[in-house]
């Protein structure tokens, strides 16, 4: 007989931070609101926890903090030190945890003793720990900063580490933030890596990098919840949307002449265009930006289905070096499973016709925890792709958001908790590369990833400037297209603009959209930021 459900809670006495106590709440019970100041949940034996501080800080005080907003009257208000208390009750007794910290880093004091306490309840071990952030290699790169300066506190930081601020770094990792092993080694030495590619760019001098979007796919697979059209369904609007991009462009770059680090052109699918429409999109948006002798040029072609000599050739001749073409699965029952209307033969076929092309650098695109896969599908896909010997392999693990087919019908399970099988077949998958010669460069989580696992970016060279750039918050970007968000970063903080999502909307109102994003971009001329 199967056990009914209890009823557990999780208070929040005189705190008010809800959001950050749901993101551990989701992780370990899927997607869940608070009523109020308390979370009711499903549980195999009631327990309850709660949450309370040794001073009442309004939410907004604290947001408005970590975003260096508040005057010197409203930080002299601050207490020094809040001590968080968080205390579980359930049928084995109580058991508090306790710990002091400064009010910039309540919320992630508050994440951390939750998970802790959950983790305790529930006996579910995530591979991050108590990590709950979208970049832990930006965690690491802290850790290593702080073992630096209490070795050295005069020399200026040159991302120069010991070995003794390497070790501390891993212990702090892995008996403080409860990380795995294997995840605190790829988080230290991804940080090293993308640290080194962050210094080939200069904010101060003006260097930003670019992203175009063109949210077409021939189809949208069931697992995409990004804000993808189809492009034949679309087929009426495809001409226009091409022309506002470019008008969008020309708009924004007139009046700037620093060329930009990297120009990436994503969706999406922007090869799911034919070939003339495709040729008046790329050199379109290309003649209005700046142009540079060092300019990293990336074409996420994406579908294999959408790849023809034709268009290789175009993106060939506008000076692009860099290419995505992400089959996902090698398997084709996955591939029809999660509605990619590709076979395994065009993967090859595109890859084939990249090489023909003269593309030196290709990335390719591997998920883990498809639905529909077999157990050792994801190993089985990744030893298909070794064999094409593309110079980037990214890894990816399933993320089920709000809007994908997947998540509607549930046929991906719960993404949320730790399998087992999972975790090893990713770290399994990062050991091959490993062995032939790839080295991690860049890594990223989502808050829905099975497992709690992470995306990371393998390379035979150095890897991607763009993607470690505008996963960081210290590179501006100019966004162009539907959906596109642009950054511009000032006295380290992150200030973001986005275009309208709806297709129309963008199309309708380009003009404004420009004139919106001049305003934004001038804001900060002359400060951090010199476009």
């Amino acid at each position: 007989m199967k056990q009914s459900k209890q009823q557990a809670q999780i208070v929040l006495v005189n705190i008010g931070e809800t959001a950050a106590a749901a993101d551990v709440v989701r992780q370990f019970f899927g997607n869940t609101q608070a009523d109020g100041q308390v979370f009711n949940l499903p549980a195999d034996e009631p327990f309850t926890i709660h949450i309370s501080s040794s001073e009442e800080v309004p939410p907004d005080l604290i947001r408005r903090l970590m975003r260096n907003e508040l005057t010197a009257a409203e930080k002299s208000l601050l207490p020094e030190v809040i001590e968080l208390n968080v205390r579980l009750q359930n049928k084995a007794g109580q058991r508090t945890w306790r710990e002091q910290t400064k009010p910039a880093n309540l919320r992630r004091s508050l994440r951390r003793l939750l998970h802790i306490a959950l983790s305790e309840q529930t006996g579910h071990k995530f591979p991050w720990g108590t990590l709950s952030g979208v970049r832990p290699t930006q965690v690491a790169l802290e850790l290593l900063e702080e073992k630096r300066l209490k070795r050295d506190p005069v020399t200026r930081n040159t991302f120069s580490y010991s070995s003794e601020d390497k070790a501390a770094t891993l212990r702090e990792l892995e008996e403080y933030w409860k990380v795995s092993q294997p995840k605190a080694a790829l988080a230290l030495e991804t940080a090293a890596a993308e640290q080194k590619l962050l210094n080939t760019i200069d904010p101060l001098a003006g260097d930003y990098i670019v992203y175009v979007g063109l949210p077409f796919c021939p189809s949208r697979c069931d697992y995409c919840s990004f804000i993808t059209e189809s492009a034949v369904s679309q087929a009426t609007s495809l001409n226009d949307y091409v022309e506002a991009v470019i008008t969008e462009a020309k708009g924004i770059f007139q009046a700037i002449k620093h060329p930009p680090s990297a120009v990436y052109f994503g969706g999406g699918t922007p090869t799911s265009l034919e070939e003339n429409l495709f040729a008046r999109y790329v050199k379109g948006v290309l003649q209005a930006i700046p142009e540079g002798s060092d300019i990293e040029y990336t074409m996420e072609a994406g579908r294999p289905d959408t790849i023809t000599a034709g268009k290789l050739r175009i993106i060939r001749e506008a000076g692009f070096k860099k290419i995505c073409i992400n089959p996902q699965s090698m398997i084709d029952e996955t591939l029809t499973a999660v509605g990619r209307r590709h076979s395994v033969a065009d993967t090859v076929t595109a890859v084939n016709l990249a090489r023909e092309a003269g593309f030196k650098d290709i990335n390719m695109d591997l998920i883990a925890g498809l639905p529909g896969d077999r157990k050792d599908g994801f190993l089985y896909s990744l030893d298909r792709v070794m064999e094409l010997k593309p110079e980037a392999i990214t890894l990816h693990t399933l993320s089920v958001k709000r809007g994908a087919f997947l998540d509607e019908d549930g046929k991906a399970g719960d993404p949320f908790l730790p399998q087992s099988w999972l975790i090893r077949q990713m770290e399994e998958a990062q050991q091959r590369l490993r062995l032939i010669g790839y080295k991690p460069y860049y890594l990223y989580r989502q808050k829905t990833a099975r497992s709690g696992l992470e995306n990371v970016g393998f390379s035979v060279n150095q890897g991607s400037i763009y993607n470690v750039a505008m996963m960081s918050d210290e590179v501006a970007v100019i966004g162009l297209g539907s959906g596109a968000t642009s950054k511009l970063i000032r006295k380290g903080r992150a200030d973001r603009l986005y275009n309208p999502k709806d297709l129309q909307t963008y199309i309708e109102r380009v003009e404004s959209i420009i004139l919106q994003k001049r305003d934004f971009l001038m804001e900060f001329a002359g400060e951090e930021i010199c476009i």
